[in-house]
């Protein structure tokens, strides 16, 4: 691998390191294209070296960056699910029809 394309490999790496970061998703998509067209033209040209460790370091490091992103989606996902849920709750009156659980509203008392 000749050291531009190294180069290139780093800069987009971090690019990608960025974009996980600011949760720029739209970015992540388009930088996951170029990732893939860039390892195929890779496949080609053998890595070897301290070029090499540093590039899976960096991946290494962006995939775990990934794996932290998709933990939080998810554990925000459940969070607006528990709160939709709760929203929707309802209970039962002395008569045994069903009523939602509506938060009240706030009353304004002025004390002097």
């Amino acid at each position: 691998m000749s050291e531009r394309m190294a180069a290139q490999l780093r800069a987009l790496l971090e690019d990608e390191k960025q974009a996980l970061l600011r949760a720029d998703f739209d970015s992540l998509a388009h930088l996951a294209d170029r990732k893939e067209a860039f390892i195929e033209e890779l496949s080609a040209q053998p890595l070897h070296g301290k070029a090499l460790r540093e590039l899976r370091d960096a991946n290494a490091h962006n995939q775990a960056l990934l794996a932290a992103v998709a933990k939080g989606v998810s554990a925000v996902r459940l969070t607006v699910l528990q709160h939709h849920k709760a929203r929707n709750t309802s209970f039962y009156q002395k008569d045994g029809s069903q009523s939602p659980l509506l938060p009240q509203a706030g009353k304004l008392a002025r004390r002097a």
